[in-house]
């Protein structure tokens, strides 16, 4: 779709276009571009120049629904007063948004993604889109190849704990990417946060795109983003506790999904070779962003045996 296209299709959703959409740089898939509109700015993705039909009518879907499941549009700002969706290597965006979404907590927000996953659970994007959870033959050969072209030090050694983590794991992420898949919106990736006034309070508000994951991985994937990682392993173990219950009690998530969500999120995460590479696939050092990221995951994988047991005890 082109402009015209694109605000005829958002008009079917109930949202006014106030302005021309504009082109955010980055971004490791397409480009996403902002268009406002009466009901706040929505944020979707542009490829090879056009807007996918499928894509828009999504997020259309999403930006209203939203709000009916507690969550916030996003109204994003950087500290000189710019809208933006774009994060930079060394800091995250500084974002503002409604009242209610920051008193939600973890809690709240678990029942708001519980919520937009039903609504969504049926949706099934036209034409043939990658698989995500198809891992390379083995899983860490990527990692490898990256690790024989970079000469930064740090780089290899986190590429060389990925792959241990892997071999630990016994490659199992092929026998789990196998799993049924559950066709979800979200995607929580660091720079899909609303960055809070209080810097130890996050919300995930990415509305642009479908999920190639399954819920599971959803499900661990968007909690983790959501939290501090200076959370004491008492506080981690309730948080995600308070978390999956609250989730479970508007769409139960079956014994066999929490039985594998954690070691799916980290075989995942541990095979995923952004971190160390630019939305052009060069191959890069360690910048701030990286660090955190790789940090992030070197956190959750020391509370691995904890939040195992929290997912196969979670009740409604």
């Amino acid at each position: 779709m082109g402009a015209v296209e694109l605000s005829a299709c958002l008009r079917q959703y109930g949202l006014q276009v106030s302005g021309p959409a504009r082109l955010l740089s980055g971004g490791h898939v397409g480009q996403s571009a902002v268009v406002p509109t009466a009901q706040g700015l929505l944020v979707v993705k542009r490829c090879n120049r056009r807007f996918d039909s499928a894509r828009v009518q999504l997020a259309a879907q999403a930006h209203q629904h939203a709000a009916r499941a507690g969550l916030a549009p996003p109204l994003r700002l950087t500290r000189d007063g710019q809208w933006t969706a774009q994060v930079e290597d060394a800091t995250y965006t500084v974002a503002e948004y409604v009242d209610q979404a920051e008193r939600a907590g973890p809690a709240g927000f678990a029942s708001a993604l519980a919520a937009l996953h039903s609504h969504f659970e049926g949706f099934s994007p036209q034409g043939r889109c990658p698989n995500f959870l198809q891992l390379p033959d083995p899983p860490a050969a990527d990692l490898e190849r990256i690790r024989r072209q970079t000469d930064d030090a740090a780089s290899q050694e986190a590429i060389q704990w990925r792959i241990t983590i892997l071999a630990e794991f016994g490659l199992e992420a092929q026998s789990l990417a196998a799993e049924p898949r559950s066709w979800v919106h979200g995607d929580a990736r660091p720079d899909n946060l609303l960055i809070t006034r209080r810097p130890d309070r996050r919300l995930f508000i990415d509305f642009d795109q479908v999920s190639r994951f399954p819920r599971p991985y959803e499900i661990v994937r968007a909690f983790i983003a959501c939290i501090s990682p200076r959370l004491s392993a008492h506080r981690l173990g309730s948080t995600f506790r308070d978390y999956l219950n609250a989730y479970h009690a508007v769409a139960p998530i079956p014994a066999t999904d929490r039985a594998i969500m954690i070691d799916l999120y980290l075989t995942v995460q541990a095979a995923e070779t952004r971190t160390f590479t630019t939305p052009q696939g060069e191959i890069r050092g360690m910048p701030a962003f990286a660090r955190a990221r790789h940090q992030q995951l070197t956190w959750i994988i020391e509370h691995r045996d904890l939040l195992r047991r929290v997912a196969e005890e979670a009740q409604p």
